[in-house]
């Protein structure tokens, strides 16, 4: 029987010693370019299949690898604009540190223990857009590494933080619409907490919603109705049940049934909105000059789309190399920040005046 290959092995054959291999792999600054060479070599001929990850992390007391947690299922990582975006981010930086990703979707109605969350040792976690009192952010937090809040929830000090001025994004869409002088506008968002549900709602219950991002842009939204003389208890709001177009076209449908008279529609996202405008198309009502439409994020199909849409731009790519960043340097340093990204108001075809009516 062939005997197992080891670090010592290649140590021996080259006359060197076990820590210098070892640096080959896990230091290769200690080490000049061509005695590397040469150990990896030697490795290579001997059927060595590299360093053995449970020991090393027995030995270092790490792993080499973050946690990404969504409270979604894992397909909606990949058909999702945004997340997809927010993914690439991490997963470049993440590659350039040498740093290994998993993710761990802990999807609705599935108990944390039933999840690979409890049983997947990482160095440190991003918690990916979760309800305030989503129960996988507790179980995070009592694991006691450092973990990174992405939009929400906003944890304060107890965490890394990554987001950018969800109300201020509300209001500069807001603005936009009454500068153009709309008085009958609408709000759909695509939930108010983990459960879906499609329905109208009151101003009361998105106030409570357990979800801080909607909560912040309907109130930044808010905020400009009320400076511009509006009376926001007249303002019709819809509550989707997902952040997906074909979901928004019915949300949509029906909320310009029961409310005819909306001339601007606000949506918390832009899967909505493209939703929104094809609901708009099917009630013989044009984009834009029937209805008003704006978005949220600037995914890239908001510029292809057929009217491209107004929108509020975020770096959303950029939000995820960011939070990878911000999760590294605390597993190296023990130091906690906070990083509000830059937001703008993207002006596209999907948004004009209101129709003038006899």
């Amino acid at each position: 029987m062939s005997r197992r290959v080891t670090l010592q092995t290649i140590a021996d054959q080259l006359a060197v010693s076990r820590t210098t291999v070892s640096n080959a792999y896990n230091r290769p600054d200690q080490l000049t370019a061509e005695l590397r060479r040469k150990i990896l070599e030697t490795a290579d001929e001997l059927g060595y299949g590299g360093p053995d990850a449970a020991a090393r992390m027995l030995r270092t007391g790490t792993t080499r690898t973050i946690g990404l947690l969504f409270t979604e299922d894992l397909r909606y990582v990949f058909n999702d604009p945004n997340t997809t975006l927010f993914m690439r981010g991490v997963a470049e930086t993440s590659a350039l540190a040498g740093t290994g990703l998993t993710l761990l979707p802990v999807p609705a109605g599935m108990a944390i223990e039933d999840t690979a969350l409890g049983a997947t040792p990482a160095d440190g976690y991003l918690v990916f857009s979760a309800a305030d009192a989503h129960p996988a952010v507790r179980a995070v937090l009592r694991h006691g590494v450092p973990v990174v809040i992405v939009d929400e929830p906003d944890l304060g000090t107890a965490t890394s933080f990554v987001g950018i001025d969800d109300r201020q994004g509300g209001r500069l869409a807001a603005d936009h619409l009454t500068a153009l002088g709309h008085r009958q506008v609408a709000v759909l968002v695509h939930r108010l907490g983990p459960e879906a549900r499609r329905r109208p709602v009151t101003a009361e219950q998105l106030g409570s919603a357990d979800l801080r991002i909607v909560r912040e842009r309907v109130g930044g939204l808010f905020d400009g109705l009320i400076a511009a003389g509006f009376d926001t208890a007249a303002v019709a709001i819809w509550e989707a049940g997902d952040n997906d177009p074909d979901v928004g076209r019915d949300a949509t449908t029906e909320l310009l049934t029961a409310r005819p008279e909306t001339t601007a529609l606000f949506c918390t996202t832009d899967q909505l909105a493209i939703g929104a405008t094809q609901a708009a198309a099917a009630l013989g009502r044009d984009v834009p000059t029937d209805l008003s439409v704006v978005g949220f994020d600037d995914v890239p199909r908001a510029a292809t789309w057929k009217p491209a849409l107004t929108t509020i731009r975020q770096p959303l790519a950029e939000k995820g190399r960011v939070a990878a960043e911000l999760l590294l340097d605390q597993v190296r340093t023990g130091v906690r920040r906070r990083v509000d990204l830059p937001i703008e108001l993207i002006v596209r075809q999907s948004t004009a005046p209101p129709p003038v009516r006899n």
